[in-house]
């Protein structure tokens, strides 16, 4: 019954307020406390949609920033390839075109592993007996003389660089056709010539090349420059330092020689 009561005064009330307007400015204040009370008890949610849309916002510029660095990377690393790769290619071109003209035959060969120390001074390249490689064969670089091979597999090879504690290398003085052995001392930085007399015609600068003898290899083949012409108290014989023009343990590519008169063998062999 009362909530019969309530509903029918509500209606009246409704009626009259529709007809006369008489609660406008009753309304009219009650709205001016409501309002504020309304923002007050908005104004928590509408934070909450603001914080929400920044964090989405700093989200998405987060995981745009991270697929960007990714990128980035990705470009930086396929340009240091396409820098390694010209620089290869620079290095090859400049290894072959260092190979003399004549009847040797060349193939160029890959470095798969070096030992360059007081003990080693050795490395080992991707060619072996499949590729016609044979002991004692001469290696090259783009600058000179590298060493020769001590060690054929099927598929690699083992070369004894020149600067190896074992090495001997018959050469001769370019400017004046002065000839000795080049010996290894075990370092990568120099080599020595030995039972130089002091009366001998050799200074520093003086370039060095294979002089051809023993046959082993190909005269003309640069070695390396005097870099000290030393007299020793009590020696009879000068110290002579010479600097390979080879780039030991530097280069990734080297060039195998055929001399011509292997090649002659060879083929009589046949």
């Amino acid at each position: 019954m009362r909530s019969f009561i309530l509903v029918v005064v509500s209606l009246i009330l409704f009626f009259f307020d529709h007809k006369s307007h008489y609660f406008d400015a009753l309304r009219s204040q009650v709205s001016f406390i409501v309002i504020p009370i309304q923002y007050a008890v908005n104004w928590p949610v509408e934070l909450a949609h603001i914080l929400k849309d920044n964090f989405v916002s700093k989200q998405i510029i987060f995981e745009e920033n991270n697929q960007l660095r990714t990128e980035l990377l990705q470009i930086n690393a396929k340009l240091q390839r396409l820098d390694f790769l010209e620089h290869e290619n620079s290095q090859l071109r400049v290894l072959l075109n260092s190979s003399k003209p004549g009847k040797s035959k060349i193939v160029a060969a890959q470095l798969l592993n070096s030992v360059v120390d007081n003990f080693g001074q050795q490395i080992t390249i991707d060619k072996g007996k499949q590729h016609g490689v044979y002991v004692g064969q001469p290696v090259l670089d783009a600058y000179g003389l590298l060493g020769q091979v001590i060690l054929v597999e099927d598929l690699v090879s083992k070369v004894l660089l020149i600067t190896n504690g074992k090495s001997a290398i018959p050469v001769m003085i370019n400017r004046n056709g002065f000839r000795t052995i080049a010996l290894g001392v075990g370092s990568s930085d120099y080599l020595e010539l030995v039972n130089i007399p002091e009366t001998a015609d050799i200074k520093e600068g003086d370039s060095l090349v294979t002089s051809g003898l023993g046959q082993r290899f190909p005269a003309g083949h640069l070695i390396g420059v005097v870099s000290e012409v030393k007299r020793v108290v009590g020696e009879r014989f000068l110290k002579v330092v010479v600097v390979p023009a080879a780039h030991i343990n530097r280069d990734l590519h080297v060039l195998l020689v055929w001399p011509a008169e292997v090649e002659r063998v060879k083929r009589v062999k046949k």
